[in-house]
């Protein structure tokens, strides 16, 4: 497990892939966003606007309550996303993932994504 010669050129080629991967998910702090204002946003989903540079995570409850986190994962600062299918916003970086009030299910973030007040 500890020999140097456990690390071959596939596997420098795989490391390089994944790498390269983990970068190209930073690229959301740029890239639109999924939603163009919140009220496009049916009651049980959610999903990530921009307001200005800000990335701002969205969830509107099935008593129309709308619920906003900054979509920044507190790990390593990668953009979360909505995952429908499990109704929590994900980090494509690292796999955190956060239920509908913003706080961890899984980690390795550590603590919950910011709450933000909108009007």
């Amino acid at each position: 497990m500890y020999s140097p010669s456990r690390i071959t050129l596939k596997t420098a080629v795989d490391f390089v892939k994944e790498a390269g991967n983990m970068a190209s998910q930073y690229l959301d702090w740029i890239n639109e966003s999924d939603l163009k204002n919140t009220a496009d946003l049916p009651a049980g989903e959610g999903g990530v606007l921009s307001s200005g540079l800000k990335k701002i995570a969205v969830y509107r409850d099935y008593d129309n309550t709308l619920k906003a986190f900054s979509a920044v994962c507190p790990h390593l600062g990668c953009i979360v996303q909505w995952n429908a299918d499990e109704k929590s916003f994900d980090c494509p970086c690292h796999g955190s993932r956060f239920d509908t009030e913003g706080i961890v299910i899984n980690g390795p973030s550590a603590t919950d994504l910011h709450k933000i007040h909108i009007k």
